[in-house]
Order: C-alpha cells, then structure tokens, then sequence
C-alpha cells in the first residue's frame, strides 16, 4: 500500500524542527504518514519518524505527531508538531490525538486500525 505523503507537510516539520533548536535540514524522514482525519477531512494527523542532528551535531531518531487544521489562517494555528525519543510515548500521544478521528488501515507501526 502507498503511504500517504504531504510535502507540504514535511516542510511544516522541516520547519518546526529548525525554529525550536534542531537542524530541519537535516531530517531524514523513515516515514511521514497520514494517521487520522476527521470528516471532512479538514483535520489531520500525521505520524512520522526521523533522524535529525542537534545543534551540537548529535544524531537523534525521533517519532513525532503533526496535527494540521487546514482551515487555519495562519500558520501557529494550522499546525501543532510533538516529538518523542520514546515509541511508547509516542504511540500513547497517537491515540489520544487521534480520539474521535477516523483512523487509517495498515499504517506503519499500527496492526491494525478503525478504517480508511
């Protein structure tokens, strides 16, 4: 199955990563993925997983979460990104994110899911 990507999306991460102290530049994603979305489809959830480089140059791999509202005007309402050394952790925040959403099948990491 083709996972769903959103550049768009990778740039906003990109983005987040560099204002709050990690080189954007340098991520290398292992997966960018639509997780959720709420009908109709204005709110999304994303989950992903990367390598990055702090700004003393040590090599992380990080999970995170992005949740956009497309209807957002401006950028620090559209988009709300956590990171996560833990897989654990980040698999809670995932579920709590996601509550009320509708959960796609077969994403990476996820036996199994809701629907889509």
């Amino acid at each position: 199955m083709a996972m769903f990507q959103n550049r768009s999306t990778q740039k906003d991460v990109r983005d987040w990563f560099n204002e709050n102290g990690l080189k954007g530049d340098s991520l290398t994603f292992d997966y960018l993925e639509l997780y959720a979305l709420k009908p109709p489809g204005w709110e999304q959830i994303f989950t992903f997983e990367v390598d990055c480089f702090d700004s003393n140059g040590n090599k992380k791999h990080l999970y995170g979460l992005v949740s956009e509202d497309e209807r957002a005007l401006n950028i620090a309402d559209k988009i709300k990104v956590e990171i996560y050394m833990d897989k654990d952790l980040h698999q809670k925040a995932l579920e709590e994110w996601s509550d009320g959403f509708i959960k796609r099948k077969n994403v990476k990491g996820r036996k199994k899911a809701n629907s889509f």
